[in-house]
């Protein structure tokens, strides 16, 4: 009973932590959105398509907006563990790894999720469809549970390469593909109105996707930090 307290209380006071810093500077999640408003802003202007045609294109760009917000606030979120030397006082304290990757984990799915309810009614607005819909944000909530667990594990991965700004994007879109594309083929079958059986093995995989990277998480994490 002590051992399952102390790792819950060890993922509560990183998660926390992760939480007050952003709160205190600001600095991940405005970056974000702005980033992703730039992306909304720059493609309603550039492409003028047919109403058969927006629920394709809101989908795809919801989730490239969403991709390169959350690999910012990946990038932002392990390279914060870099500084003051806060690696070191991760590896020296005696608690389980996979506490610091669950807390981390769901620390950057809030960022990316709260930035992600912020555009589905802009979406709205700018592509004419109606996104702030329960099954859309169920997609979304799935999508985005698969994308930052994985992140999270190939950006403690790349967190001692000098370039790892650079190698966490190289590593990362090409796994995360068949997430990018689930993500879209489903939320685009929710934004015309399909059946849920007509889109429900992308959600098996977005289901299946979490578990794995989830459980990859529990197991390689540690192997991955003390490297």
């Amino acid at each position: 009973m002590s051992n399952i307290l102390n790792y819950l209380t060890t993922f509560w006071q990183m998660f926390r932590k992760d939480i007050q810093v952003e709160w205190r500077g600001r600095q991940g999640v405005p970056v974000m959105l702005v980033f992703t408003l730039l992306i909304v802003f720059l493609f309603n202007f550039a492409l003028q398509l047919s109403p058969e045609l927006q629920s394709g294109l809101a989908a795809g760009l919801l989730w490239v907006s969403l991709a390169f917000a959350s690999t910012l606030g990946l990038n932002r979120s392990i390279g914060l563990e870099r500084e003051n030397s806060g690696l070191d006082g991760l590896l020296l304290a005696p608690v389980d790894r996979s506490a610091i990757f669950f807390a981390k984990s769901l620390s950057n799915f809030c960022f990316t999720m709260l930035v992600a309810l912020i555009l589905l009614p802009i979406f709205s607005i700018f592509y004419q469809q109606n996104m702030i819909r329960l099954p859309l944000i169920g997609v979304t909530l799935l999508g985005l549970s698969s994308y930052t667990s994985l992140g999270t594990l190939l950006a403690a991965l790349s967190i001692q390469a000098r370039t790892r700004d650079v190698l966490l994007p190289v590593l990362l879109y090409p796994l995360a593909l068949p997430i990018l594309i689930a993500s879209v083929e489903a939320s685009r079958a929710v934004l015309d109105s399909q059946p849920m059986d007509h889109f429900s093995s992308w959600i098996y995989l977005l289901l299946s996707c979490t578990l794995l990277f989830n459980a990859a998480g529990l197991l390689f994490f540690e192997t991955i930090l003390e490297e």
